[in-house]
């Protein structure tokens, strides 16, 4: 046990956060409630299992399956799809074209799908007929002998159109599995001539969703009409960490049905999991509502914060927090713009010295334009400033830099990829990190975008999406870079620093490697570049026509736009493309789609950057958003994401006794289950490779600098490879 003489914050701090660090060792039971889906996963009630009957139903139905499973793996071994191709004298074609499934008239071939052309004879035997691959522009022509495919022993002919379901790496080289995404059956008594034209073949093939404006994929139904599928592991590991904070969930919800008076917020943030500023706060009391600790978690916390040089005052910084003003929102929550001014103090880290807020603070005064200004003097005032500004803060992490800045960002190069990437090795260095996210964003559609951000803070659901579509709007790989270091208590963005420098040089190293193949295949890149900018979003208020609006307006969007732009390190000078009328985002990789000497040293290099940040998006940026999550988002009075007025002229400025202006039970259990959920439910790591899909190189690269990550606060055993939560 720590001595009390030992209780320094330094000391208390790294006792707490070793003590609610959330593992990952709970092996679960068998009778133990359990999601069927993580599409399962809501904020109200969660479609769980929990009655004994049906959970021993459900493993029967289990044992099923995996019998029926086995029965099917019997099969491929007595009857094996073998890669010979019968017949000798090739003397008839299948033919057709497969493009994209559009509502649009224009026809968009797909390009080098895996082809197979197969038949089955009456004792159930495989005979490979034809296969091939579709052309640049989508055609295909397989060539097979029609007597082998017309035998009388023939029983069923399939033609099937394949695409790449995994990659894994054995003895340190990738392979690619393919599967079967599209089967089309082929009477034997239509095979009469020299060609069978299949004719257009239009794939519902990750197709491009018409009804937002960020680029997103179409998933109707979770689970079966999805581009992917989640690995078992993936959801054994939400079952695990998750149902015993679901079932608190539950129980609180219950309560709160019943009889509201019989449980408290104070009894609802006692069932959930201790969080680091509940720890801190037991044994450090009123520190975590210090201006060291404020300061300290902008810098290196969940937030980690740009910090923007004040024009007129050296040594002096800010970090500024956008709120509603311009965005649909609700009455019953308080978003003001937050500007806080920060001095570093000796140690390097940063100490707030004044916080500005912007817009109505309560219900009674409404003018979007009124600031007040608030400073350590102030005493409990700036208490409640600084909770105000946290607040803030924790909902623009949330919006602006995890899911708009990691989420939404990396569907867009997910998308792209998995469109047009096939022959290219560039698969096996960067569809491990791609995978999962479409697939999480759709349920993040559901449980985040519109159920518990529009209910439990100010954003409206088309509000909110409006902000994302802002803040994309600044995201563009070619002009990225890394936070610059403020001093050496800086640990955030050195750490990031170093992840990307190593993120490079394995990129550099697999690149170099492939060259050759890559050139050859340029023809992807350049249709995953084209795919990429035609439906990134438009650049940050390039279709807003500034000469025709309110200068109050006029003079605060240029504000949020050269913040947001030294956010995001937008480069509004970089050449960009125009397309379908509005100015894109994202730069091109590329705008050939044959890559000539001239050209070679240029778009290779812009090759390496744009993976790196690919990479670096899905791995490193994404852990650092959800492990910080419990920590500073995980005590309802601390960081609640969302204000009310109350009805107190007071408004939000009220202490946090105030229990009128903290959320309510029903959104205080599902902020609780909700910042649990993003911590605690993390699957597929760099170093620990759980589906062996990570080259072992990158592994040994970031081995090679555990303690240099360690000394940064970084465990880079938990890293993930992914973002899928």
């Amino acid at each position: 046990m720590t001595n009390t003489n030992d209780l320094t914050p330094k000391t208390v701090c790294a006792e707490c956060l070793k003590k609610t660090k959330i593992g990952y060792d709970d092996g679960g039971r068998f009778f133990m409630p359990h999601f069927k889906s993580i599409n399962h996963v809501e904020v109200g009630y969660s479609r769980i299992i929990t009655n004994p009957l049906t959970i021993f139903a459900e493993w029967l139905l289990a044992k099923f399956y995996a019998l029926k499973d086995g029965l099917v793996a019997l099969a491929a071994k007595l009857f094996p799809r073998r890669p010979k191709i019968y017949g000798k004298q090739m003397d008839s074609w299948l033919v057709g074209k497969i493009i994209f499934a559009t509502q649009e008239n224009v026809e968009v071939p797909i390009h080098h799908l895996p082809l197979e052309f197969w038949g089955r004879t009456k004792l159930g035997q495989w005979r490979k007929l034809s296969e091939g691959y579709s052309a640049p522009d989508g055609t295909f022509r397989l060539p097979f002998e029609l007597r082998c495919a017309r035998r009388f022993g023939i029983r069923s002919l399939r033609f099937e159109i394949c695409q790449i379901s995994h990659i894994y790496f054995k003895d340190g080289q990738a392979n690619t599995v393919h599967n079967t995404f599209h089967c089309i059956k082929i009477s034997k008594s239509d095979l009469i001539g020299m060609e069978y034209n299949l004719r257009n073949i239009p794939l519902c093939f990750w197709e491009y969703r018409t009804d937002v404006k960020n680029p997103r994929v179409v998933i109707k139904a979770h689970g079966k009409d999805a581009p992917q599928q989640y690995t078992e592991a993936r959801i054994e590991a939400i079952n695990e960490q998750m149902i015993p904070v679901e079932l608190t969930k539950i129980k609180h919800l219950e309560q709160i049905k019943l009889d509201s008076d019989s449980i408290t917020l104070a009894e609802i943030q006692a069932d959930y999991p201790e969080n680091l500023t509940v720890c801190i706060e037991k044994k450090l009391p009123g520190y975590t509502r210090g201006d060291d600790w404020f300061g300290e978690r902008m810098m290196n916390g969940m937030n980690r914060g740009l910090f923007l040089p004040d024009t007129e005052e050296e040594g002096a910084y800010w970090m500024k927090y956008f709120g509603k003003h311009n965005y649909d929102s609700n009455d019953e929550y308080a978003f003001p713009d937050a500007m806080i001014k920060f001095r570093l103090k000796a140690d390097g880290l940063p100490t707030p010295v004044a916080i500005k807020l912007r817009g109505p603070l309560n219900a009674i005064n409404r003018d979007p334009w009124q600031e007040r200004t608030f400073t350590p003097a102030d005493g409990e005032l700036w208490q409640q400033a600084k909770r105000v500004a946290r607040v803030n803060g924790g909902l623009c992490t949330e919006v602006d830099e995890h899911f708009a800045g990691t989420h939404a960002n990396l569907e867009q190069y997910a998308i792209a990829a998995y469109r047009n990437l096939r022959f290219s090795p560039l698969t096996t260095l960067l569809f491990p990190h791609l995978k999962e996210v479409v697939l999480i964003n759709h349920t993040a559609d559901g449980i985040l975008l519109r159920q518990y951000i529009p209910s439990a803070t100010a954003f409206t659901y088309e509000g909110l999406m409006a902000r994302i579509v802002d803040v994309m709007g600044v995201m563009d790989w070619k002009s990225f870079q890394t936070m610059k270091p403020l001093s050496e208590a800086h640990s955030y963005a050195k750490a990031e620093q170093l992840f990307w420098d190593l993120t490079y040089q394995y990129v550099d190293y697999f690149i170099e490697l492939n060259r050759k193949e890559i050139i050859r295949h340029w023809h992807e890149v350049f249709c995953f570049s084209e795919d990429l900018v035609n439906h990134s979003v438009p650049v940050f208020l390039s279709d807003t026509d500034m000469t025709h609006i309110d200068p109050r307006d006029r003079a605060r969007f240029e504000e949020m736009k050269e913040y947001l732009t030294a956010q995001f390190c937008f480069d509004y000078d970089l050449p960009r493309q125009h397309r379908d009328g509005h100015l894109r985002t994202v730069s091109p990789l590329t705008l050939t789609s044959t890559l000539s000497p001239e050209q070679e040293k240029e778009e290779i290099q812009n090759l390496k950057k744009a993976c790196t940040y690919m990479i670096f998006v899905a791995t490193f940026l994404h852990t650092w958003a959800n492990e910080h999550q419990y920590e500073d988002i995980g005590e309802v009075l601390y960081n609640c994401l969302g204000l009310r007025y109350g009805d107190k002229e007071s408004g939000i400025l009220a202490p946090e006794s105030d229990l009128s202006i903290a959320p309510d039970l029903t959104r205080s259990t599902q902020m609780m289950w909700f910042s649990n959920l993003l911590s605690r439910t993390e699957y597929g790591f760099i170093t620990r490779n759980e589906d062996h899909d990570i080259n072992p190189y990158f592994c040994e690269l970031l081995t090679a600098k555990k303690d240099e990550f360690a000394a940064l606060g970084v465990i880079i055993e938990d890293i993930e490879s992914r973002t899928n939560i």
